[in-house]
């Protein structure tokens, strides 16, 4: 069983929460890159000491934001951060598979927090979808004005300004999937750190389960692919809007497939770790690596490029 913490370094970990989560109310930028980590300390402290000691924890951080920066904003760290870690913790404490750990957890906090920004906007008497609208169209109105200012051609900043309505109403109708998806990398992101940390000081205890780069996401899911891609395509209104989000959604799942061929060929390989950080830089900023990454996840379910699918046969 894993060593208890001492008071002192308990407290550390409170900090460390409330540092994380006022740094994205204060400089939402930097904020929104550190908030994603919140949870790690909330799931490595109630895998430590138990559940009552984790819920202890977060109702204790939830107070001191009530007290400093609102009802709103304490209720955002317990949808966002406080319930996907207490999910993740005792799921991993389930010893569930990484996969199932993330997606449960991711699930949770971002239908959750869904509900709670339609009843905070509700009392606004606008929608989440209008909200999100405007604040896309006026992101491209700036950019517009910049490009005028600029002396672009008149008839080109038109067509973008055509393509720009167009955008903010499909940002817009898109925002359910872009939550869920920062849900996703939020409990991918800390599930990593909680067992990297776990693992070094512990041993694999808690995780057994494969390595990511053996990582198979279920081949029943490409149907889902399909009849999103079609009803986005082919659909209108609802039914588009649906199939958009479904969309978006399933292709980051393929996108974190596709990342795991890629490591498991650069660990075959046995290629140097400078080299792994130049290319996961160049897949990140390139529109057509990303969707080419994406695509390795998709027809891996036929080509199965690892040959994993094999093994599992053979054995």
């Amino acid at each position: 069983m894993a060593e208890s913490l001492p008071p002192k370094n308990l407290l550390v970990f409170v900090v460390l929460v409330f540092i994380l989560f006022l740094g994205l109310m204060v400089f939402p930028p930097l904020g929104a890159l550190i908030g994603v980590l919140a949870p790690f300390p909330l799931v490595f402290i109630s895998l430590q000491r138990g559940r009552q000691v984790g819920i202890a924890l977060v109702a204790l951080v939830f107070v001191v934001l009530l007290l400093l920066v609102g009802a709103n904003q304490a209720m955002l760290f317990l949808a966002e951060y406080a319930l996907m870690a207490l999910v993740l913790g005792e799921l991993i404490r389930f010893q569930l598979p990484g996969d199932r750990c993330i997606v449960i957890s991711a699930l949770a906090s971002g239908f959750v927090s869904m509900i709670l920004l339609v009843v905070l906007f509700g009392e606004q008497d606008v929608s989440v979808k209008e909200f999100f609208e405007k604040q896309v169209r006026a992101h491209f109105s700036q950019s517009m004005e910049a490009l005028e200012s600029m002396g672009e051609n008149k008839a080109e900043v038109a067509e973008m300004k055509a393509f720009a309505e167009r955008a903010a109403e499909g940002f817009a109708a898109s925002y359910p999937a872009f939550l869920l998806i920062g849900s996703l990398v939020g409990a991918a992101a800390n599930y990593a750190l909680v067992r990297i940390a776990w693992m070094r000081l512990y041993g694999p205890g808690l995780f057994s389960g494969r390595a990511f780069s053996e990582w198979i996401c279920p081949e029943n899911l490409v149907w889902g692919f399909i009849l999103s891609g079609t009803a986005l395509f082919l659909g209108q209104g609802m039914v588009a809007d649906a199939g958009l989000n479904v969309f978006l959604v399933l292709l980051c799942i393929y996108f974190a497939q596709g990342l795991s061929i890629v490591v498991h060929f650069l660990k075959v390989r046995k290629v140097q770790t400078f080299f792994w950080f130049v290319l996961f830089i160049l897949i990140f900023v390139q529109p057509l690596l990303i969707g080419l990454v994406a695509g390795l996840g998709v027809f891996d379910i036929w080509a199965d490029f690892r040959k994993l699918r094999t093994v599992e046969d053979i054995s």
